[in-house]
């Protein structure tokens, strides 16, 4: 009987003092809702994601929150401006991402939002050179991309014979 007493408060002790390292630990992150151990934030959205789920944890967190999935940490930014400061001015603390199996086996490792690290860093310089090349930034793209779609609309009409 003093066993079962002895080894009920070992384990209420090792839950606060769990709780109390996780505490300790979210004071170098931004704000968020609380977090359970070992499931994090996942009991707040559920099973299903609604498309105001993280508009209305925006609402009570502001732009940059973050979000517990199980043990991991997921930086959520929120809004425009606050997409911007981190893809340009911080651009470096955004080049590692969580890449679990499931998004491995539905980007097959390809393309440049789901890529990482140094390969991230590559495909971003060729992107952004590629569109300044294009006219990023110029008012006279517009002019051009107009033009194109013109002409694309009158290679549609003679091919449907209209």
């Amino acid at each position: 009987m003093m066993s079962g007493v002895l080894i009920a408060l070992l384990l209420v002790c090792l839950l606060i003092l769990l709780f109390l390292k996780q505490l300790w630990s979210d004071r170098f992150y931004p704000p968020g809702p609380f977090r359970l151990p070992i499931i994090g934030n996942t009991w707040l959205l559920g099973l299903r994601l609604y498309k105001d789920s993280f508009t209305q944890i925006a609402k009570k967190y502001g732009n940059i929150y973050i979000l517990w999935l199980g043990p991991k940490p997921v930086v959520v930014l929120s809004g425009y401006e606050a997409v911007k400061e981190g893809l340009i001015n911080h651009s470096e603390d955004f080049v590692d991402r969580l890449v679990t199996p499931f998004l491995k086996a539905l980007t097959k490792q390809q393309g440049i939002i789901f890529s990482n690290g140094h390969t991230w860093k590559q495909q971003r310089k060729f992107g952004l050179s590629t569109m300044r090349k294009l006219g990023l930034g110029k008012k006279g793209a517009e002019c051009q991309i107009e033009e194109e779609a013109y002409q694309l609309i009158e290679v549609f009409r003679l091919a449907k014979g209209m």
